[in-house]
């Protein structure tokens, strides 16, 4: 399970299914998830809620001298694994890239690029707000490593919307591992056909919807809000 799972986390993580195989899978949740009782929402959280390590491939080419493209590649792959399974630290990924890659940059000059990417996502805040005024329970799973937690925590504050969270680095597991749903699932006291589980990678949806949840596939909040309304989730 755990090399499928990496699998995933290396190949996966920025690749999704053709806009058409997303745009019929979507209607068919959709479909589903009429005329439902829906208590518990579980939402992702990089590239949903906070920028994760996309796009700082474009910061750190002028300062390596490295293609954007092999710098995206560089980043991805068993060290970004361990990092976010808690196995090792983040200056120890950092180096490790480095070293493994042959560039010529400092730690903390890489480290710096990375948590200054880190931006909420417009209009989220205000999609978890109107949830939780509503009376959802909300819980997060997100594929994350500790010191990225810590520095998002702090500056966002977005832990306080949530009835429960399970990051890959405390679990030792992430998605597209059933476990992880389980466990959040077990947090949040929730069964798993009264749950919408909203992701924005594919491979992500597939283990949820297998164990009975339904399931979303996110693009940004505005799409989100448009498909809860077609679903009647918000009240007017």
């Amino acid at each position: 399970m755990k090399k499928r799972e990496e699998k995933v986390l290396d190949a996966g993580k920025f690749k999704d299914f053709s806009a058409l195989s997303r745009n019929k899978q979507r209607e068919n949740d959709l479909n589903l998830l009429r005329n439902i009782t829906i208590s518990t929402i579980i939402f992702g959280l990089s590239d949903m809620q906070v920028n994760g390590l996309k796009h700082i491939e474009s910061s750190l080419a002028p300062i390596i001298g490295k293609s954007s493209t092999g710098i995206s590649a560089a980043l991805i792959g068993e060290d970004l694994n361990s990092f976010f399974h808690g196995r090792i630290n983040e200056d120890e990924y950092i180096s490790r890239t480095i070293r493994k890659n042959g560039w010529k940059v400092e730690i903390p000059v890489v480290r710096s690029i990375i948590h200054e990417n880190f931006k909420e996502l417009e209009s989220i805040r205000e999609l978890l707000i109107r949830l939780k005024k509503q009376g959802f329970k909300l819980g997060l799973l997100s594929i994350h490593p500790k010191e990225w937690i810590e520095y998002n925590s702090t500056k966002f504050d977005y832990h306080r919307f949530f009835d429960a969270i399970l990051y890959s680095f405390e679990a030792e597991l992430s998605k597209p591992n059933k476990k992880a749903y389980e466990i959040i699932l077990e947090k949040l006291d929730s069964k798993p056909e009264e749950c919408i589980f909203v992701d924005d990678n594919q491979a992500n949806l597939n283990p949820a919807r297998e164990l009975g949840m339904k399931t979303v596939f996110f693009e940004s909040a505005s799409q989100i809000e448009s498909e809860f309304r077609k679903i009647g989730l918000f009240k007017e």
